[in-house]
């Protein structure tokens, strides 16, 4: 998976229930656990070659472990097209490479200095093929500042170390704005580089929807402000309290 079509798997959890693409700054409640669903449709294009991938759906769970201590994994289900030329070339179904992990809350937010959490996955390749491919890693520091009742500046700084051992700088900023405890709207740009690459720019814009404490939706799009990427999507986001 291209670096800027991987951190678009990434989700996003506020104290209310928010789904975008940066990562939260706090984990979810001890004892509760988080499943979201993301479908995406995503078109690549490099010189003569398209890669259109759509996830028939992603999941992603999350399970507090302890108070500040959230547990993450994350099973991608890809149908994946290549062209060459307008030509189809390769087409196939499969699961992606699964990630596991941990996220940890660092501390709250203090005037100035952003609440913050440090998260940890690992990349499990689909198939292991020995001498190609190893176990990659995500190491992510997620921030975010409530500038006041209706805005939230969140943003990640991190690295993806690829099955392939390839390795990619990214960061992401993310502005959102509660119209309503309800609704949401939010914009933000996210960017990946590597030392063989320029950096890449993203724009992702989008709106949601929460029905209850408990249940909300997302949609958003985004399209690549220096290199020719697409995407459109939308999450779905349970949160629930297991019993004792």
């Amino acid at each position: 998976m291209k670096p800027s079509l991987f951190i678009t798997i990434t989700i996003l959890f506020y104290n209310t229930l928010n789904s975008q693409t940066v990562e939260p700054s706090s984990g979810i409640e001890k004892n509760h656990i988080q499943i979201e669903l993301e479908s995406l449709y995503s078109e690549q294009k490099e010189e003569t070659e398209l890669m259109k991938s759509w996830s028939i759906p992603s999941a992603l769970i999350r399970y507090g472990l302890f108070k500040g201590v959230e547990l993450q994994l994350n099973t991608p289900i890809i149908k994946e097209e290549l062209y060459e030329n307008d030509h189809l070339v390769h087409s196939l179904h499969k699961f992606d490479d699964s990630q596991i992990g941990v996220s940890v809350d660092l501390w709250k937010q203090h005037k100035l200095l952003p609440e913050a959490a440090l998260m940890v996955r690992a990349i499990i390749p689909a198939k292991l093929n020995i001498g190609k491919e190893h176990i990659g890693k995500v190491i992510s520091l997620n921030l975010s500042n409530q500038l006041n009742e209706k805005f939230t500046f969140s943003y990640n700084i991190g690295f993806v170390n690829e099955t392939s051992n390839t390795n990619t700088g990214f960061y992401i900023a993310n502005l959102n704005f509660d119209l309503s405890s309800k609704i949401h709207f939010f914009l933000e740009e996210f960017s990946d580089f590597n030392k063989h690459q320029n950096i890449t720019h993203n724009l992702n814009t989008g709106f949601g929807y929460a029905f209850n404490d408990s249940f909300c939706i997302d949609l958003s799009i985004a399209k690549g402000i220096n290199h020719h990427m697409f995407y459109i999507g939308g999450i779905l986001a349970y949160n629930f309290k297991l019993k004792h």
